[in-house]
């Protein structure tokens, strides 16, 4: 059986997206040049890869 997939249905993911990299956004701040939740230098891996699915 093939699903098919609706345009409302990639909207509500791309919503979930959104929504996530907002949180991750919020969560791995600039804490002095370090990441708040890593530690390692500002910005880190998952903030650069959350600013990148907010641009989209």
């Amino acid at each position: 059986m093939v699903e098919t997939i609706t345009e409302a249905d990639i909207g509500s993911e791309v919503e979930a997206l959104h929504q996530l990299a907002t949180v991750v956004l919020n969560e791995h701040a600039n804490d002095l040049g370090l990441c708040a939740v890593c530690g390692c230098a500002f910005p880190c891996e998952r903030a650069v890869l959350a600013d990148h699915n907010l641009t989209l």
